[in-house]
C-alpha cells in the first residue's frame, strides 16, 4: 500500500450529498476530508482498482489522519489528551484519576508518531493538531441572477465554504497504483494532478500481521466510510449483540468478533450516480472488538458486511475498499 498526494491547483470544495436549494439554505459548509470515492477515478481502470483511506499529508512525507474516536480531551478547550479504556467490571469506557470533563476530540487529526502511540494505549498532546493548521476556509458568495428580467431571483443569495490548504499541505488517498496521475477533484471539479509521497513512516508499519486470540480484546479504527448490517436498528445504544466477521485486506485471513463497544464519529449518507444512499459510519470511528476464535489477520481489515439495497454492486463493494480499518490490541481493562 502507499500513500499518493493530490496537488490541487485552486480552493476546494466537497459537498457530499448537500447541496444548495433555492430559498432554502444559503451556507453551505464543505467536508474536511471526502469519501474514497472522490479518488475512484485516480485509482479504478475498468471499474478494478481500490481506495484504502483519505488523510492529510505534507512535504516531509507526514501522514495525519482523523483523530480516532476513542481519544478524548478537556471539554471545550482540548488538551491533556486521553485515550478512552473500557472497564469491564463497570461495562463503560472511562478516564480514571480526574474530576475534569472530557469530550471527543472533533475536528482533529493525529500524526503518523501518535497513531503509533494510540496504538500502544496512549498519545501525548504534541501528536494531536487542529484542522486549522492546515486549512483556511474561504467564502465564495453567489447571487442567482433572472436572465431575463436582469434581475436577482429572489432569496438567493449564497455563502459557500471552501478550503484552501497551507503551503506544503495536501490531501492524500492510500492505494496500491494510481490508474491517473492527472484529473479533477472536488465538486467544482477543479484539475488536480496525484503524485506518489514515498517518505512516509506510518504506512510502512501496516504490514504486519495481527496474531489474534480467542477472549482477547481489539481495536478497529476504521479509515473507510463503514457499513453494518442492523446497526441502525439496534436497541441497545452500544450495538454489543452485534458479530462482525473481519478479513485481512492482503494475504487472506478472516475471524469472527464480538462488537464490545463503537466510538462514533458519527455517520452519513454515501451515494454515488444512479446508486441508493447508505448509511455508514464515518472514519476516525473506533469499534471495540472480542475476538471469537483465533486467527492471524494483517492489521490492515476489512469488516465483512454489504449493504443489502438494489443497483449496490455486491461484486465491488468491498473490493473498492469501503469497511477497511487497522486493526489494533488492547483497549479494555
Amino acid at each position: 500500500m502507499k500513500l499518493f498526494k493530490v496537488k490541487a491547483y485552486n480552493s476546494l470544495w466537497f459537498g457530499g450529498l448537500r447541496h444548495m436549494s433555492g430559498g432554502e439554505e444559503h451556507y453551505l459548509s464543505s467536508l474536511r476530508l471526502p469519501s474514497i470515492m472522490v479518488f475512484f477515478p485516480f485509482v479504478k481502470k475498468d471499474k478494478k482498482g481500490a481506495c484504502y483511506g483519505v488523510a492529510l499529508c505534507d512535504d516531509s512525507g507526514n501522514i495525519y489522519l482523523p483523530s480516532p474516536a476513542d481519544i478524548v480531551g478537556e471539554r471545550k478547550k482540548g488538551g491533556n489528551w486521553r485515550v478512552l479504556r473500557f472497564y469491564k467490571h463497570l461495562n463503560l469506557p472511562l478516564i480514571k484519576g480526574t474530576l475534569k470533563a472530557f469530550e471527543s476530540a472533533e475536528g482533529y487529526f493525529i500524526t503518523e508518531e501518535g497513531f503509533k502511540e494510540w496504538k500502544e494505549g496512549s498519545i501525548s498532546d504534541k501528536h494531536m493538531r487542529t484542522w486549522s493548521s492546515f486549512a483556511e476556509t474561504e467564502l465564495k458568495v453567489g447571487l442567482q441572477i433572472n436572465k431575463d428580467a436582469k434581475t436577482a431571483e429572489e432569496s438567493m443569495l449564497y455563502f459557500q465554504e471552501r478550503i484552501r490548504l497551507k503551503r506544503g499541505i495536501y490531501i492524500s488517498f492510500m492505494a496500491e497504483k494510481p490508474a491517473l496521475t492527472e484529473g479533477f477533484i472536488g465538486g467544482e471539479r477543479n484539475p488536480a494532478e496525484v503524485e506518489e509521497v514515498k517518505n512516509t513512516k506510518l504506512l510502512s508499519c501496516l504490514d504486519d500481521d495481527c496474531n489474534v486470540k480467542k477472549g482477547s480484546y481489539y481495536r478497529l479504527y476504521l479509515l473507510t466510510h463503514t457499513y453494518i448490517e442492523n446497526l441502525n436498528t439496534e436497541e441497545k445504544p452500544n450495538h454489543t449483540d452485534i458479530e462482525l466477521k473481519l478479513k485481512s485486506v492482503h494475504g487472506g485471513g478472516e475471524a469472527s468478533f464480538k462488537v464490545v463497544w463503537i466510538y462514533s464519529k458519527g455517520s452519513e449518507f454515501i451515494s454515488g450516480y444512479d446508486k441508493p444512499a447508505v448509511e455508514m459510519l464515518r472514519p476516525g470511528t473506533v469499534i471495540l472488538l472480542e475476538a471469537m476464535e483465533d486467527a492471524k489477520l494483517g492489521d490492515v481489515v476489512q469488516i465483512d458486511s454489504i449493504p443489502n439495497a438494489k443497483k449496490i454492486p455486491k461484486d465491488n463493494f468491498l473490493e473498492s475498499s469501503w469497511n477497511t480499518g487497522i486493526l489494533a490490541k488492547g483497549g479494555v481493562e
